[in-house]
């Protein structure tokens, strides 16, 4: 009980106590950041291999959707000019120039996946 009245009863001893406690506490907060930042590391990764994976799925579909449109477009499940306007390929200012018969009957136009 003496030793610790000898230390508490110095200013500097208490100031080193204090700084000693919080550069320990900084310390703890530092190691568990850096384990955060391990986590999202890896978790950045996963979401990035999953994306590509998503983009290239996603392509593979397009691409598919205007072979099954170009090849027989009687059979296809969208018309190759809906495709598209949905893709982005058509200008819409194009789209309403054209015969409003045409729109109309475009925008009517059923959609069936399989």
């Amino acid at each position: 009980m003496e030793a610790v009245l000898r230390v508490v009863g110095k200013k500097d001893n208490v100031i080193h106590l204090l700084l000693l406690g919080t550069f320990a506490a900084l310390g703890v907060r530092s190691f568990k950041q850096q384990q955060e930042i391990a986590v999202l590391e890896a978790e950045k990764t996963t979401l990035r291999s999953a994306n590509t994976a998503m983009a290239s799925a996603m392509w593979a579909w397009r691409q598919h959707l205007f072979g099954l449109a170009e090849g027989d477009p009687s059979e296809a499940p969208i018309s190759l000019a809906r495709l598209r306007a949905i893709y982005g390929e058509d200008d819409p200012a194009a789209a309403d120039d054209q015969g409003a018969g045409e729109v109309t009957a475009t925008a009517e136009e059923s959609i069936t996946i399989a």
